[in-house]
């Protein structure tokens, strides 16, 4: 039956309680009429509008904050690997999202999927005005499914008959995921992310807190990137609710963990290791009633897989090869009204080699926001 799929990535408890949106019934027999009917966007519909990042204590430290490694002016991997440049700072951002208006068919025989398409656009810039960042792409809803069985016009015209009587159908087909995110971004990449959405969930989202802050692949560290070398100990777990650790600030030798150093020693410390804890802490006096995530990836260990491609010098240097995007829909809670807020976190990785045997290391780069539809923001300003 449907309602016993289980998403293995996900198992992990349930994305923190999370439950699939999952239907109670195998796909409806297909219409015509499905054809003209409003497209099926799920979740995807709350996002329409503009948003701009929000602050709600007006000070800096709550706008969107983006890290990331890559290799040191003047370097070259072939010749002198191991040396880089980290870069952690603040940015200002405007995410469009706009409905596409009538379904997208997608016909697989027995299987008809009639999508529903959410155009989006991102435009990220400094907190001087110089721009970061642009991306434009398509969020698809992935749920609508009908069966179109065996009919006359198919028996006669496409020569069914004798393989399949009036009525019957081939195998059944549902999407593992509810939710794809295709976009284009000028570095030279294009990704295509699978996820699901999850029902609402009471209160605020579970943001970790103390020795659970340390976790790989949601740090900018990564256990590839040489982090044991020249004898030093191993960057190991540390609670990044407290102070950098004191080997931070000591004189290393050419070669050792100077670029680790940078990331404790920088003045966004926590945010410049877990730049997530920014959207824990912009939320902290929030009465959040409930939340919404979308979970979405480029790679699986099992089941369908998203992509990430390259252009070829960026496939060379700095290649991304894996993508993670996570976004809660909250329903915020101030002076009686219901107000929506986004926040989001996403990972890209990098990968490239800093050592002269030619292994390869993981570099996360990261980007967090909280955000709040423009209008609303533009209104708050005005008072």
């Amino acid at each position: 039956m449907v309602d016993a799929i289980v998403i293995e990535e996900y198992t992990k408890e349930e994305l923190f309680g999370y439950q699939l949106h999952l239907p109670n019934q195998f796909p409806p027999d297909f219409k015509e009429e499905f054809l003209s009917a409003k497209p099926m966007y799920g979740v995807l519909e709350k996002l329409v509008g503009t948003w701009v990042n929000y602050n709600p204590t007006g000070e800096s430290k709550y706008y969107g904050i983006q890290n990331s490694t890559v290799p040191s002016p003047g370097s070259c991997s072939e010749t002198l690997p191991g040396v880089f440049h980290f870069l952690c700072s603040n940015y200002n951002e405007e995410l469009t999202f706009k409905l596409i208006p009538g379904k997208v068919r997608n016909r697989g025989g027995t299987n008809e999927q009639l999508t529903g398409c959410v155009e989006y656009a991102q435009k990220i810039i400094d907190v001087n005005g110089t721009g970061l960042h642009e991306e434009n792409g398509m969020f698809i809803y992935m749920r609508d499914m009908s069966v179109n069985a065996v009919n006359k016009e198919s028996i006669a015209q496409d020569y069914l008959g004798g393989s399949l009587a009036l009525g019957e159908k081939a195998n059944l087909f549902y999407p593992q995921h509810s939710i794809c995110r295709m976009g284009t971004i000028p570095h030279g990449n294009n990704i295509q992310l699978l996820g699901s959405d999850y029902v609402p969930k009471e209160g605020k989202p579970n943001f970790p807190r103390g020795d659970d802050t340390w976790e790989y692949n949601h740090i900018t560290v990564h256990p590839t990137m040489g982090i044991k070398l020249h004898g030093h100990p191993p960057v190991g777990p540390h609670n990044l609710d407290t102070p950098p650790p004191a080997w931070c600030f000591e004189e290393l030798e050419p070669g050792g963990r100077q670029y680790v150093q940078r990331i404790f020693s920088h003045d966004l410390y926590p945010y410049s290791v877990r730049p997530e804890m920014r959207l824990r802490d912009a939320i902290e006096g929030q009465n959040i009633r409930d939340h919404i995530v979308i979970d979405l990836c480029s790679k699986y260990d099992v089941g369908p897989q998203g992509t990430v491609t390259n252009t070829p010098m960026v496939a060379k240097y700095c290649p991304v090869t894996e993508m993670k995007f996570r976004m809660w829909i909250e329903t915020v809670i101030e002076d009686g009204e219901e107000i929506l807020q986004l926040q989001y976190e996403q990972i890209v990785f990098f990968e490239f080699s800093p050592f002269f045997d030619g292994s390869i290391a993981r570099w996360p780069h990261i980007q967090v926001n909280t955000l709040r539809l423009k209008s609303y923001v533009d209104a708050k300003l005005k008072k």
